[in-house]
């Protein structure tokens, strides 16, 4: 019955749209729309552009109908991809919640593209019987089309996708799942969960059978990639305490994690970027420039508590570093020197090897190493 009720709200809503919405329905509907408290009026959760505060990079997007490689283990994608950054790119995969639309998350691939960052968005097959280890295998199934796609002669990223660093994020179910993949897949290198939920059919662990034996012990959270949990103190579909928190606590104290509950806002706060006025974004493109981009300049910025946050919770720890330690072994050697040549080789930057603090690393900051080593 309940499930029927569901269906008649779902095809009742698809003949409106979120402006017809009065305050509660667009609270309900916060998958597809959002209240705007200036207009008072409900609209779509993608709707207002001018609010958007994109990063620095143009972007473009392809999906299946431009030629992107289908897969069987979801319902559709889109690759946004920045098209003036230095390539190649790491990535973001990103599902979304039951009975939402792939397109419910271009708001984040589109704001990801912006700052440097491939970001694929991929749909769900069964609304009905995805549970979410399925939603996990769907994430990981797209990283591997993503690396097909590094190869595909026709494909806007031909040879652009850093096929080392990938991340994986989601909504809802879709949050939890991003987490539970790194279960299966410890090579991730970050996870991004939104407002998640997350219950994992275990025969062994779970004893409830009035829930099919589905439920949430510590051994479903057991993995090494650094996460970073959202919710919203509003969120009655999945509140903080008895979601996020617990995702939290459940992921090992070995394993760097982060707990950012914004204020106010709702189950649909985490499908935008701008919420918390625009530090639920910053913080997510931080996570992936410390974890992803290995830029350690990023990480006293991911201990800043945002002025949104009404709970806050990190162990993340930052190292000191020497100017001149490159591979951080507390002793600059010629291993240090040989490093920074190579970075002036590849074109890279790494702030340690940045000793005049120009903002590239060249001959100088070699002959500066090379003194300290001496001296």
């Amino acid at each position: 019955m309940r499930i029927l009720i569901i269906i008649t709200f779902f095809f009742q809503f698809i003949y409106a749209s979120c402006s017809d919405l009065n305050y509660d329905d667009c609270l309900y509907w916060s998958s597809y729309c959002e209240w705007n408290n200036y207009e008072n009026e409900c609209q779509d959760i993608d709707g207002d552009d001018s609010s958007n505060n994109y990063g620095p990079f143009q972007f473009n997007s392809f999906n299946e109908s431009n030629g992107l490689i289908t897969s069987d283990n979801y319902l559709g994608a889109t690759v946004f991809y920045p098209i003036d950054a230095v390539p190649p790119y790491a990535s973001i995969v990103i599902v979304p919640g039951a009975f939402s639309a792939e397109t419910t998350l271009h708001q984040w691939a589109s704001y990801y593209a912006s700052y440097g960052f491939i970001a694929m968005t991929i749909g769900i097959n069964d609304y009905f019987n995805d549970d979410m280890s399925d939603l996990a295998n769907s994430l990981l199934d797209a990283i591997e089309v993503l690396k097909l796609e590094n190869n595909r002669l026709e494909s806007p990223i031909l040879n652009k996708v850093d096929i080392d660093n990938f991340a994986t994020s989601g909504w809802s179910i879709g949050g939890g799942a991003a987490q539970y993949a790194a279960t299966i897949d410890s090579s991730l290198k970050a996870v991004i969960a939104l407002n998640p939920g997350l219950a994992i059919q275990d025969y062994e662990n779970c004893d409830n059978p009035s829930y099919d034996y589905y439920c949430l012990v510590p051994e479903h959270l057991n993995h090494s990639s650094p996460v970073l949990i959202i919710s919203s103190a509003g969120d009655t579909e999945n509140p903080t305490d008895i979601d996020a928190a617990v995702h939290y606590n459940y992921t090992p104290e070995s394993t760097t994690k982060m707990l950012f509950e914004l204020e106010g806002g709702n189950h649909g706060t985490g499908l935008n970027p701008y919420s918390g006025s625009g530090e639920l974004g910053e913080k997510a493109i931080d996570w992936l420039n410390y974890h992803l981009l290995d830029d350690l300049d990023y990480c006293d910025t991911l201990l800043n508590i945002p002025n949104s946050a009404t709970q806050f919770y990190t162990n993340l720890q930052c190292q000191e570093f020497f100017a001149g330690d490159i591979n951080g072994d507390y002793t600059i050697n010629v291993q240090d020197v040989v490093l920074t040549v190579n970075l002036v080789m590849i074109g890279e930057y790494n702030s340690a090897a940045d000793l005049n603090s120009d903002g590239t690393i060249d001959v100088l900051d070699i002959v500066q190493i090379i003194n300290i080593i001496l001296n």
